[in-house]
Order: structure tokens, then C-alpha cells, then sequence
């Protein structure tokens, strides 16, 4: 176990540096034009508030009408990561997509991809 850890870590040139980070994800808003992101890779779970504060990041990526087409989307998104703090959190491998009602590919996507995340301020320092 050990050695695929270094292999996966220092010698395979398709790993990410941030491979060897447990808690990992990305908030997305994407389609109609529109791919931007906020990702996060750290050694402890994401926080509700560093996570409402990659969502106001996000959104401050995005022209005035893209932000105004997924207005409710970003709503949703917001509620979901609140309401998965108070219930303790969610675990990897864990989506969510938000679409924009009568949209193909338009939405704002919650990914937690490894660890643990949107967990209460306290439970993060432990």
C-alpha cells in the first residue's frame, strides 16, 4: 500500500499534487457558454463557511446575466451545502446539479470528490 502511494503520488506523471489532499471537490457553473469553477484540495473537510465563500467566488466570476439566469440555482446550491452541515456534512463521492428550468446544459453543479465537506466551523479543527 505504501509503495502505490508513492508511485501515485511522485511517479506517475498523470497524478495531480493534489491526489494526496482527502478532501476535495469543486462548485461549477456551467453550459450556455458559460465553464467556470471553484475547487478545493486540503488536508482537512471544507468548512461551510470557506465553502459559502468559494460559492460568492464563483459567482463573482460570472458576467451580471449569466449570474442572473442561475440566480435560484445558486439559491438551491446554497441551501443544499447549509443543510448538509447541519446534518453533519457529506461524504465523497457525493453530486449535485442545479439546472436552470427550460435550460439543456445551463446550471450550477456541487461536487464533493474525496474526504468530507461543508462540515461546521468547530468540527473542521478537531
Amino acid at each position: 500500500m505504501v509503495i502505490w502511494r508513492f508511485f501515485k503520488a511522485n511517479l506517475n506523471p498523470m497524478a495531480s499534487k493534489n491526489d494526496n489532499l482527502e478532501h476535495r471537490g469543486r462548485f461549477q457553473a456551467q453550459g450556455g457558454g458559460v465553464e467556470e469553477s471553484e475547487s478545493w484540495a486540503q488536508e482537512k473537510p471544507l468548512s461551510l463557511f470557506r465553502a459559502l465563500k468559494l460559492l460568492a467566488k464563483l459567482i463573482s466570476k460570472l458576467a451580471t446575466k449569466d449570474y442572473e439566469k442561475r440566480r435560484d440555482q445558486f439559491d438551491k446550491a446554497e441551501q443544499f451545502v447549509k443543510n448538509a452541515a447541519e446534518s453533519g456534512g457529506l461524504y465523497a463521492k457525493t453530486s449535485k446539479s442545479f439546472g436552470v428550468k427550460g435550460s439543456k446544459d445551463e446550471r450550477v453543479d456541487v461536487e464533493v470528490w474525496g474526504g468530507k465537506a461543508f462540515v461546521q466551523e468547530q468540527e473542521e479543527d478537531e
